[in-house]
């Protein structure tokens, strides 16, 4: 059954303003819920879902969407992808390199790959961050 059936589609007079203080976290609704809830939930992180009805009336609640938090051994795995994909092509150039006769023009190839390289490090570890103890 869609969600959609049940909301109240009647006309409301509820400015932008007025739909922020209407709604909240843990709000229960009996057989229909207003339209303005569904988009008060996706500008507020929320989401409407049916609950048990009682005495077969159906009931809604609004409830928060909990954001997943990597583990240390998500992001571990995040970052070894990463690492492989971004990191590991340059170091694999870098090698190529020096096993080339070290001209003045390689030197300086090899000095650049490594700063890109130093950079590719501290974004992938900005961005795969290990969670706080």
């Amino acid at each position: 059954m869609e969600e959609n059936f049940y909301i109240d589609q009647t006309e409301t007079n509820n400015t932008e303003e007025n739909i922020e203080e209407n709604f909240h976290i843990d709000q229960i609704f009996e057989e229909l819920y207003p339209a303005e809830a569904a988009l008060w939930c996706k500008e507020n992180n929320a989401f409407i879902e049916e609950i048990e009805p009682v005495e077969s009336m159906h009931r809604f609640q609004i409830k928060e969407i909990i954001p997943h938090i990597p583990t240390t051994e998500e992001q571990r795995a995040a970052r070894a992808k990463a690492y492989q994909q971004q990191v590991d092509p340059i170091t694999s150039h870098i090698q190529r390199l020096h096993d080339e006769e070290p001209t003045e023009e390689i030197l300086v190839e090899i000095n650049a790959l490594k700063q890109e390289r130093t950079a590719k490090v501290s974004q992938i570890k900005e961005q795969f961050p290990y969670p706080e103890a």
